[in-house]
């Protein structure tokens, strides 16, 4: 069997994260499970297991007020905040641990074809405000009250939703594999034009929401590019000879994976930082950064906290 850390996030109570665990090959029907490990921890810290499923999980976001949601390939959420949900009868099995109480239920299933979403992407501005994507492109929307489509993609891989963020309940972003770039203004999702011509295998995959009010996205292709704007419009930064694979801002630093290390903004140039590990996503956490590596031998994640001087860099494994 193959294990593999997929997302890392951080709560002000613990770093959180989910594993995927499959048959060498087959990473399509990987199944997910949830772990924490304390925020100030070192290498001889064992995790603690939150949630242990037979569901392929595929996405974790923590909401403001702490509480974690998760979401998989087949259709369903599941969240350690109050819902009131009645769990499907699919066979699904979530299992909680640690004292972790998690909710969990099946997303109405896509207006096209009737069959469950496959979701990509999750975010929210709180635990009644919360967005999924999905392969595909649709999008929906928890309210507090209940979950509804309130988009219709096209069902191709080109406008599958790679990732979801934004300012507030009315300022919400997400974009997708192939000139995907989409807002929700509290009402709907309207699409917005995507400056400048794309890259060979261009494809949007990350969001930062900047602390003025604007918005980075990154792209991955022959180059990486990143684009700057707001519900606006948006305009190229520029373009650069690496790729950009994901993206976090921690305090007033912007930093991408990409691919081959860890790169951030410093004007308009992007500039490698750190290359002595490979990376496939990044994600914020509290003051620091947490850099996922692929294709390793043991469970680890990479860490890059500003606030230790000298040795800001931290790897944890086990």
């Amino acid at each position: 069997m193959q294990q593999e850390i997929h997302q890392v996030a951080e709560t002000s109570q613990a770093i959180v994260f989910m594993t995927l665990v499959y048959e060498e090959g087959d990473i399509g029907s990987a199944i997910g499970n949830v772990y924490q490990i304390p925020p100030d921890r070192d290498s001889e810290d064992m995790p603690t297991q939150l949630l242990a499923t037979n569901d392929t999980l595929r996405v974790m976001w923590t909401s403001p007020s702490g509480h974690l949601w998760v979401a998989s390939a087949d259709g369903r959420v599941a969240t350690t905040a109050p819902t009131g949900w009645q769990a499907p009868a699919d066979g699904s099995q979530y299992n909680t641990l640690a004292g972790a109480t998690w909710s969990v239920t099946a997303l109405p299933r896509e207006r096209g074809d009737g069959t469950p979403p496959n979701v990509t992407a999750i975010w929210g501005s709180a635990d009644d405000d919360v967005h999924v994507g999905t392969f595909g492109g649709h999008l929906y929307r928890w309210d507090g009250r209940s979950w509804t489509q309130v988009r219709d993609g096209d069902g191709s891989s080109y406008q599958t939703i790679r990732a979801i963020s934004g300012h507030g309940r009315d300022d919400v972003f997400a974009v997708g594999a192939r000139d995907t770039l989409l807002h929700f203004d509290g009402s709907a999702w309207t699409s917005l034009a995507v400056p400048g011509a794309p890259n060979a295998g261009d494809a949007l995959n990350g969001i930062a929401c900047l602390a003025d009010g604007s918005t980075l996205i990154c792209a991955t292709g022959d180059q990486g590019r990143l684009l700057h704007g707001s519900s606006a419009g948006f305009s190229e930064l520029g373009r650069y000879p690496v790729q950009l694979v994901g993206i976090a801002v921690v305090d007033d630093k912007v930093l991408f994976a990409t691919g081959n290390g860890v790169a951030e903004l410093v004007g308009r140039d992007v500039r490698m930082i750190k290359e002595t590990f490979q990376t496939s996503g990044v994600t914020a956490g509290l003051g620091r950064a947490f850099f996922i590596e692929p294709a390793v031998p043991e469970l680890q994640f990479v860490e890059l906290d500003p606030r230790n001087g000298d040795a800001p860099w931290w790897r944890y494994g086990f």
